[in-house]
């Protein structure tokens, strides 16, 4: 395996490891704030962290990189959005479990962009739906079917068109100017989705969601999801999603550890199904005898 691959998933693994306890902080948040404003202000917050990185950098952005971050931060703002509103509809299980399932769509809609994938991840990426289906639930999600679950799909859906186009995109982009791009899209498209909705927010619902907004918008998202855009330029889209999926896994390390939360054995069982998944993308292809 190349250096470059290695280095580039033990930066996707701790990528994940932040994403799996953003979990716990997106979930205290919504106690004191409503849930587009939140979205909003934690993308607003890591696109403003990078401003000051970019304009040290002095390094002039092309019409390129605005059409690609424009491009990832519409997906993305589509995921959380859809992500959101479907949570209202169904169970956190399905949730969990039907979002899951852009790992699978992305080696699928690869086989229609040329972008074709090895039997490894092939395997992988259907371990991985099948871990999901067993931490998010304990062997039954019921009928599927409803609004909520609708909405879970199209989430999914555009979760694996960012990762997609982050795969285009990040090759030849700055990987700073393009997460920065990508973020400021989501906060407005978020911001404007928070004002149809007719939600609102005060500076007191602010103030009391401080902790959870510093950590998901300055760590979860300036940090980590920057970090994302940057790994993305030396593996392929599905194995990094195979990798990041492990966040799940991690968000129930955290909840043990954290908040002492139990876990049955089918869970666990799909937290090894996961991790043994990311194993198995990361065995060398062999070399074809010329």
């Amino acid at each position: 395996m190349k250096l470059s691959n290695i280095y580039a998933t033990s930066a996707l693994l701790l990528t994940a490891v932040i994403w799996g306890l953003s979990y716990s902080a997106q979930a205290d948040a919504m106690n004191t704030m409503q849930p587009l404003y939140f979205v909003f202000l934690r993308y607003l917050l890591g696109s403003l962290m990078l401003l000051p990185v970019i304009f040290y950098m002095r390094k002039r952005p092309d019409k390129k990189l605005f059409t690609g971050g424009i491009a990832c931060g519409v997906c993305l703002a589509g995921g959380e959005i859809l992500q959101q509103f479907g949570l209202l509809y169904t169970t956190a299980g399905k949730a969990g479990f039907l979002t899951a399932l852009y790992v699978i769509m992305i080696p699928v809609i690869g086989v229609f962009i040329r972008k074709k994938s090895d039997w490894k991840i092939w395997t992988a990426s259907l371990l991985s739906v099948l871990g999901a289906f067993l931490l998010c639930s304990d062997g039954t999600l019921g009928s599927i079917g409803n609004t909520g679950d609708f909405l879970m799909l199209l989430c999914a859906l555009f979760f694996a068109f960012q990762f997609i186009a982050i795969a285009k995109f990040a090759p030849d982009a700055d990987a700073l100017q393009l997460a920065a791009v990508q973020f400021f899209t989501v906060a407005v498209i978020s911001g404007i989705a928070a004002l149809l909705a007719g939600e609102s927010c005060s500076w007191a619902s602010i103030t009391a969601t401080t902790r959870p907004l510093l950590y998901c918008g300055l760590i979860a998202i300036g940090f980590a999801c920057t970090v994302q855009v940057a790994a993305q330029k030396y593996v392929h889209p599905a194995t990094a999603s195979i990798v990041l999926s492990t966040a799940s896994v991690f968000a129930v390390i955290w909840g043990w550890w954290l908040l002492g939360e139990r876990y049955s054995l089918q869970n666990l069982t799909g937290c090894a199904i996961i991790f043994a998944a990311v194993l198995l993308v990361q065995i060398p292809a062999r070399q074809k005898r010329s």
